[in-house]
């Protein structure tokens, strides 16, 4: 029985794309343990992924903190596991060198920036560029000589266990999860690009006219989601549009993918949350500026119920081989988004 190890310790949409590839997995191996090695942030929702046997946490800064002895147990832990393979998908070297410590045989990775000196099998790799992100994680099938899947979907079924809490979540904040008519508005995101994470969020007076004209012309109620770094963007909205409701974080993933399936449209800025509306099969607008949806936006058979604002502009998309430029131009790609534009695009969703 093979023993396969996903590596993937980046963002909510990074690990989303990552079904595709283990689907394919489970498809050409049924019987094969399938793990996966994570960050904390993404733990509740790896553990919504089916057909997987194992969840493993990698948290950098909690081993720091806990000391050497905590980093053993997680290097026993893996060990006792005796993983035959890894599928690498973090870019980085450390990882397969800890496979190559483990006695992992086979390590299939991508060798980007020459970093794949403990791989076994290298794909070689510039960067994510005019392809869907989960097309580049089905390259690594061809190490394991699995043939590549006809189709691919990202998506997560949501168990009447799943949204139980998320429809208590939403009467706590006074709303109704029977509605039809509930719209999420997604303000901030972008937690993986740091500190340059307000270069990809639509301006906080755009959502609220959105938000406004939403209410002003159809009946429906409008939620604000976001985690806590967020808040402060989703109560500024509140306070500019009336009538829309602040959720509290989820905390959970799973809950707020419960939350986006009762949703009848999920709009915002490109983040972990759209990523999920679109896993949930929730109709959805991701606005996007620097990055290209091509790469990082819905996949291209899912834009029938999944679709992209932008602004065309010569000089986008700038974010390009994991890097991003300084905007001399203050981010025109996303101030000059037209909220007319973005409402358009919804009403021709909802009308659907």
């Amino acid at each position: 029985m093979q023993r396969i190890l996903i590596v993937n310790p980046y963002g909510i949409g990074d690990v989303l794309c990552t079904l595709p590839l283990l689907e394919a997995l489970h498809r050409a191996h049924p019987d094969a343990v399938l793990g996966f090695l994570c960050n904390r942030r993404t733990e509740s929702l790896v553990k919504l992924f089916p057909n997987l046997k194992e969840c493993i946490v990698y948290e950098k800064d909690e081993l720091r903190a806990a000391g050497w002895r905590e980093t053993l147990k997680l290097f026993g832990r893996l060990k006792k596991r005796r993983w035959d393979t890894v599928l690498d998908l973090s870019l980085s070297s450390q990882f397969s060198a800890a496979g190559a410590a483990l006695g992992i045989g086979r390590r299939i990775g991508f060798d980007f920036r020459r970093r794949g000196k403990f791989l076994t099998h290298r794909i070689p790799l510039s960067g994510f560029r005019n392809r869907h992100v989960s097309e580049y994680y089905l390259d690594l099938l061809s190490a394991l000589e699995i043939p590549r899947p006809a189709s691919s979907e990202i998506r997560i079924s949501i168990s009447p266990q799943m949204l139980k809490p998320a429809q208590e979540h939403l009467r706590a904040a006074g709303v109704d999860p029977s509605s039809q008519n509930i719209i999420a508005l997604v303000p901030g995101g972008g937690a993986s690009w740091g500190p340059n994470a307000p270069m990809k969020q639509w301006p906080v007076a755009h959502f609220a006219q959105l938000a406004r004209r939403i209410q002003n012309e159809r009946p429906c109620r409008i939620v604000l989601l976001g985690d806590q770094r967020d808040h402060a963007l989703c109560r500024e909205i509140q306070a500019a549009a009336g009538g829309s409701v602040c959720l509290k974080p989820a905390g959970d993933l799973g809950v707020l993918a419960g939350i986006l399936s009762v949703c009848k449209l999920v709009i915002g800025n490109d983040s972990g949350v759209l990523h999920m509306a679109v896993a949930v099969g929730t109709r959805s607008v991701s606005i996007f500026g620097p990055a290209n949806p091509l790469v990082y936006g819905p996949r291209i058979e899912a834009l029938q119920k999944h679709r992209v604002a932008i602004q065309p502009l010569a000089c986008r998309p700038c974010y390009d081989q994991f890097r991003l430029p300084p905007c001399p131009w203050g981010v025109q790609c996303l101030r000059k988004l037209e909220t007319d534009r973005v409402y358009r695009i919804a009403q021709e969703l909802l009308a659907a």
